[in-house]
């Protein structure tokens, strides 16, 4: 009897110790891998540095405290780590990027493109490796729309829905008869502008074309004062935006401006110093303090500095890979599958993808900010009904 009763203990200490090692980050829980360990490396790209950094450098900031907060909380987690690389926002420095990422096995998973064009240059090759990617703020309508990649995910609305909310800005906010509309000619700037375009129908009086790295405006500059226009969109980055709107005061022309999300952050302001103030922006992006929880003085308490632009949606971006790690999901392919199915609130909004990566329409907002003092406050929601 003794010794059969040695047995039975023995047997039930011996699948107690099994199952405490099982429970190790998550990995006891169902659908974890057998055997996975807590770990794997996520990359994230994008213009870590040049004149438009200030519109990705608050998303990896927010996906970095993401990263330090999950470690915090999960102690055997240690070797999980986000990895960052420059682009400059450049799609041809992007693409070196993607392929190293893409053939280096460590990697699963990446936070990115912050920008259209380095995600349209680089999502074949992520679709190619099985790389999930899931964007913070690239939001060109056609990353989806025309020919999508099963690895491809963002956490912001695109572009129709932006689009849209500045036509409907322009003609019942500003109460324009006379918009003009003019884009930096890339794969963001254009569709965005045509759909603005396309909303504000004959609230426009006319459109003009401009390219990145330009500097002289003075020829847009007289197309809109010769349209007697009574607002200015601009579908571009700051880099640009910048000096056309120095100009455009320059002769005179005080009309409202409005900028879409590529001139949402420090670098629009700075480039256009006080001829700034005033202008709106728009941004499919929450104000960070009306995210949940206590993400806003979380971010402040670890860089000093309120949250910037997408800061909170870099942080939601990061938590999607971080929670199917803890699940146990460290191979792409079992994480990819994860990221589809996902369904949990984020800080920003409710996080479900469709078949092509978006998020529900209904969870989609359009903010419009003020410059005010060289710094973007939130001005109101622009209603997408």
């Amino acid at each position: 009897m003794k010794r059969n009763t040695i047995r039975v203990i023995g047997g039930v200490a011996l699948s107690l110790a099994l199952a405490a090692a099982m429970t190790a980050c998550g990995t006891a829980k169902p659908g974890a891998e057998g055997g996975a360990k807590c770990k794997g490396k996520i990359g994230f790209f994008g213009a870590l540095s040049g004149g438009n950094a200030s519109v990705v450098l608050p998303s990896r900031d927010g996906a970095k405290l993401a990263f330090k907060q999950f470690k915090e909380k999960n102690k055997d987690c240690k070797d999980v780590k986000m990895v960052e690389f420059d682009t400059e926002g450049d799609p041809a420095k992007a693409s070196p990027v993607a392929s190293k990422i893409a053939s280096d096995k460590t990697f699963i998973g990446t936070i990115g493109g912050a920008f259209s064009g380095e995600t349209r240059a680089t999502k074949k090759t992520f679709d190619e490796a099985g790389v999930t990617m899931v964007s913070a703020s690239a939001t060109a309508t056609d990353l989806t729309a025309q020919d999508p990649a099963k690895v491809f995910h963002r956490v912001v609305g695109h572009d129709e829905f932006q689009g849209a909310a500045v036509g409907k800005y322009l003609v019942e906010v500003l109460k324009a008869k006379k918009a003009f509309v003019v884009d930096d000619g890339t794969t963001y700037g254009k569709p965005l502008a045509d759909k603005v375009v396309e909303t504000a129908g004959s609230a426009v009086a006319s459109r003009d074309h401009v390219q990145e790295k330009q500097t002289d405006f003075a020829s847009t500059v007289a197309k809109v004062k010769n349209a007697k226009a009574d607002a200015v969109f601009y579908a571009g980055y700051a880099n640009e935006a910048g000096p056309f709107l120095k100009q455009l005061r320059g002769a005179g022309l005080k009309i409202p401006f409005v900028g879409g999300d590529g001139l949402y952050g420090a670098d629009f302001p700075e480039a256009a110093g006080s001829q700034s103030e005033g202008a709106i922006i728009t941004c499919p992006c929450l104000p960070a303090e009306k995210a949940s929880g206590s993400f806003a003085e979380d971010f402040k308490a670890e860089y000093g500095e309120d949250p910037g632009a997408y800061a909170a949606e870099g942080y939601d971006a990061a938590n999607v890979f971080l929670d199917g790690i803890k699940a146990g999901k460290t191979t792409r392919e079992s994480l990819l599958k994860y990221v589809d199915s996902y369904d949990k609130a984020g800080v920003t909004k409710h996080i479900k993808f469709d078949d092509k990566g978006d998020v529900d329409e209904a969870n989609v907002v359009i903010w419009a900010y003020k410059i005010e003092g060289g710094k973007l406050v939130p001005d109101q929601e622009i209603s997408l009904k």
